[in-house]
């Protein structure tokens, strides 16, 4: 089903490999970013059906007594069960998506926009992404920004990246790959893929 003229280019990779930079690149080309995590917190909160679900499967105290999702408890959670990091991306990714259809629908006049999100890759795409960039790094490089920005314990670290899609299922299939390792250079990559996608070279 064709949502939109205007196509949908998935931007994912491992925790830490650098999608954020990738996207901030991409915005100031003037490409509009939808970052689907930031729209899962949002809809964490304000989506009755979602709210529900999501406290059936974990417990009342996933949410504050005023109706606040509780990421300090649920990671408490997932830390003592990480197979619950699926269950709870089955209930909130298909209302992301819904989201990401009707954000796409609003937009106007650009060449292409992007989607980011951590959990996509060529085998469980969206079918409103038509493209799929996949940004690489190494794995130390990674858990070793991950550490700077978030303090987050080496244990942390690796339930959230063993929850995540391997390495070669971002990479199989992937329609361009940015490489992010030490002193790989990123600016000169997105803009060599903006031009190719908007048809620019």
């Amino acid at each position: 089903m064709t949502h939109s003229l205007i196509p949908f280019i998935g931007v994912t990779g491992g925790i830490g490999s650098g999608k954020s930079m990738v996207c901030r690149i991409f915005s100031c080309l003037g490409i509009p970013v939808f970052e689907a995590d930031k729209q899962a917190k949002i809809i964490l909160n304000e989506n009755e059906v979602v709210k529900n679900a999501i406290k059936e499967l974990l417990g009342d105290q996933s949410y504050s007594e005023n109706g606040v999702y509780s990421p300090t408890w649920v990671k408490a959670k997932i830390k003592e069960d990480p197979s619950l990091i699926p269950l709870i991306n089955s209930v909130v990714h298909p209302a992301v998506r819904q989201k990401a259809i009707e954000w796409q629908l609003s937009q106007k006049n650009k060449p292409f926009l992007v989607y980011e999100s951590a959990l996509i890759h060529s085998k469980n795409k969206p079918e409103i992404i038509t493209k799929l960039i996949v940004v690489k790094a190494d794995i130390a490089e990674r858990i070793k920004r991950i550490h700077v920005r978030d303090k987050s314990h080496l244990t942390d670290i690796n339930t959230i990246m063993n929850a995540q899609p391997s390495e070669e299922d971002y990479l199989e299939n992937a329609d361009f790959i940015i490489k992010n390792s030490n002193n790989d250079l990123i600016w000169p990559q997105v803009e060599k893929i903006y031009k190719s996608i908007a048809g620019l070279t």
